[in-house]
């Protein structure tokens, strides 16, 4: 039997602006009326199948709000009727009520699509232009479908949802409250249905720390050394108390809501250290969950046969159940099967997830899968109603497979084998990088300490005080400081995060230290990927054979920026692309320590798209010999091997195609993205979303390029 613990972490940050009393952005509601409805509500419908909902407290929390009548200012500019909307607002709306994933919220429906076009699509800088272009009704409409396209698959049968989705234009006033009335029923019906799930034995709720801080961090800072010892920290903060503190007001929040303490603890992004063991402990809690990488560098071995089973760690006389995320798995529902067909997905699950079973050679195998319960369902064109209703149908008919909650399983087969001395570390990297380190992280922590140091003096803190220093210990603000995300609210995390901690200095009667009103975030200066600008003719040998070989051509660095998931590092380092009036040429630099642990087998598809056809070019650069694995696909045609062109790995990868084996023509304009498939699925996209792009150059190429 095969045993599998489902986990969705259900998350947000808190986004109270205490000044106005509402909340500054809109994604608690918009993620209510999907995924923290949906996937309880599809789950029900299968009451053989278990699962574990991981409910961070200051999600519930804003959940609250909602329902006690808070608001948000996307809420309210809804609300607003579009022929009273401002200038100003008008332009928020403009900026801001596209902020979805297009491919699935947008594109499909071609009024939203239409809205899209006329605004400029991605081009900010029409928006002044749009200001003028855009009736009053083409507010009104942008209004509606901002905030129906987020409906989940939960509410599109609502005689209500299904009106406007027929009706496409030209909605009413009426119309839009009347949606907008449902969110707010949606949001009332949410923990309703998880605690009734949970008195009914069919899922298993846990907590992390209230306000989702990294707790070693919290407990001490310097504990980032562990794993990272040359960076640069900010001056310590040293709070294991507060640490303490948020375990257990996220204990008493779930007690106050489902009438219940959580057995079990994600603690936050998966952090953990030994320290942590005796806090967990004492709270009452009976198991924490983590990555496998944690694990793996605990005990200094790896493999199903270690990961697939509980153990127990202990520290200082005190212990805790732990169990241990599959990451690859994880990640694949959470990136990688949104792409395939649901039948096609949840076969590749069970049956990667049987093979991992079988391979363990335990009897009674534990496979855990940790993921954000939120966002993938963005990037399902469904939503993921298929992939989930097939994948509770298999688990509901195959004899071999049981789900369980993680108390369950644990209370059948309790850990035989101890963790002494656990890995410091979270589930990214095994580190603490992503929110320690960098100028504007430490600039943060720093502005943290010194208004946390304000507190220590008092014999009693005020509880809006505990309230916003707590807010301000949470992860998120960190994880949009640095160079590692971006988006287009990275302003308002910044500026929410400082409020928090203005809010202290408020609530004690107090003036904010005069730093806390000006921006921890810099502006980032946003510059153009290089694009070709000489023609080149580097030898093909996979080695930079001279200083000059790729000077001039296009580049372009994979980045994770604007993602709030954490999909992993890339396998690229740099990508470079150029050309002479002949051939094309390509240039990949890969990240070593990621690009030899990948199986020989790893493949890579080059898809070039032009004006009239597309031309896919293959390859396993990991391959003995990688040109007999070389092949080039244009309609009905093939070229194999030294007939497709020239390519070389050493150092680097280089690769050579001519523009006649391509297919395309001077002048014409080409784009084209690289996708890395391991055992058949996308492992990476480049870029992840959208093309780079080139053009067929003639023989004035260089001159235009100097002129411009």
């Amino acid at each position: 039997m095969l045993y599998i613990a489902f986990l969705w972490h259900m998350h947000q940050p808190f986004y109270l602006d205490w000044e106005k009393g509402s909340l500054a952005l809109p994604w608690v509601r918009l993620h209510a009326v999907k995924a923290y409805f949906d996937l309880p509500y599809l789950l029900a419908k299968y009451p053989q199948v278990k699962n574990n909902f991981n409910l961070v407290p200051s999600l519930l929390l804003q959940l609250r709000h909602y329902e006690e009548g808070k608001t948000d200012i996307f809420l309210e500019l809804s609300r607003k009727p579009a022929s009273e909307l401002s200038p100003e607002e008008k332009a928020f709306l403009l900026k801001y009520f596209f902020s979805c994933h297009w491919e699935t919220h947008i594109y499909p429906f071609p009024r939203y699509h239409e809205l899209l076009a006329l605004r400029g699509g991605d081009r900010p800088q029409d928006i002044e232009r749009a200001l003028d272009e855009f009736s009053n009704q083409d507010f009104l409409d942008l209004q509606v479908w901002f905030n129906l396209t987020w409906i989940g698959f939960g509410h599109r049968s609502e005689p209500l949802i299904k009106e406007l989705l027929a009706k496409e234009r030209l909605f009413t006033e009426e119309e839009k409250n009347l949606l907008l009335d449902l969110h707010i029923e949606v949001i009332k019906k949410i923990i309703p249905l998880y605690k009734e799930l949970q008195e009914k034995g069919q899922i298993e709720i846990s907590a992390s720390p209230f306000f989702h801080p990294i707790l070693p961090l919290l407990i001490d800072s310097d504990m980032a050394r562990r794993n990272l010892p040359h960076a640069p920290l900010p001056p310590r903060f040293n709070y294991p108390d507060d640490a303490a503190f948020q375990v257990e007001k996220a204990l008493e929040y779930h007690q106050e809501l489902f009438d219940k303490k959580p057995k079990g603890l994600w603690p936050s992004e998966g952090s953990v250290c030994p320290e942590l063991i005796p806090i967990v402990a004492q709270a009452g809690l009976s198991w924490m969950a983590t990555d496998e990488e944690i694990l793996y560098k605990s005990l200094w071995r790896h493999g199903p046969a270690v990961l697939m089973k509980p153990y127990l760690a202990t520290h200082e006389n005190s212990q805790i159940a732990m169990v241990f995320r599959h990451h690859g798995l994880s990640d694949r529902i959470g990136f990688v099967y949104r792409t395939l067909t649901p039948e096609d997905a949840v076969s590749d699950l069970i049956n990667t997830a049987k093979g991992l079973a079988r391979e363990s050679g335990l009897e009674n195998p534990l496979l855990t899968l940790i993921l954000d319960g939120e966002n993938p369902w963005e990037y399902y064109a469904d939503g993921g109603e298929g992939f989930l209703s097939a994948l509770f149908e298999k688990i509901t008919s195959d004899p071999e497979i049981a789900s369980v909650t993680i108390s369950e399983y644990l209370d059948k087969f309790p850990p035989q084998e101890e963790i002494t001395n656990l890995y410091t570390g979270s589930w990214i990297n095994a580190n603490f990088d992503i929110w320690i380190g960098h100028e504007e992280e430490n600039q943060a922590w720093e502005l943290l300490g010194r208004t946390r140091r304000v507190l220590n003096s008092l014999k009693e803190v005020p509880e809006k005080a505990r309230q916003a220093i707590m807010a301000a210990e949470g992860s998120d603000w960190f994880w949009w400081y640095g160079d590692h995300f971006t988006s287009l609210f990275d302003a308002e995390f910044d500026r929410l995060f400082r409020g928090h901690l203005q809010e202290v200095f408020k609530a004690l009667g107090k003036e904010p230290i005069v730093d806390l009103f000006y921006p921890v975030r810099k502006p980032k200066l946003i510059e153009p990927e290089e694009i070709p600008v000489a023609f080149i003719k580097p030898v093909i040998d996979g080695r930079e054979t001279f200083f000059f070989e790729w000077i001039g051509a296009g580049r372009f660095l994979p980045s994770t920026a604007g993602e709030a998931m954490y999909l992993g590092e890339s396998l690229v380092v740099a990508l470079y692309f150029g050309f002479d009036l002949t051939n094309f040429y390509l240039r990949l630099d890969f990240k070593d320590k990621i690009f030899d642990h990948l199986p020989e087998d790893l493949q890579t598809i080059i898809t070039f798209s032009g004006s009239k056809h597309k031309t896919q070019i293959m390859f396993k650069p990991k391959a003995k010999d990688i040109t007999k694995t070389l092949i080039l696909v244009k309609g009905p045609f093939r070229l194999y091997g030294k007939d497709v062109g020239e390519i070389a790995l050493d150092r680097i990868l280089e690769l050579a195609v001519s523009f006649e084996n391509l297919g395309f023509v001077v002048g014409e304009k080409v784009n084209f993205h690289l996708e890395f498939l391991e055992n058949s699925l996308i492992r990476e996209r480049i870029p992840r979303t959208g093309n780079l792009l080139f053009t067929v150059p003639d023989e004035n190429f260089e001159q235009e390029m100097w002129l411009a």
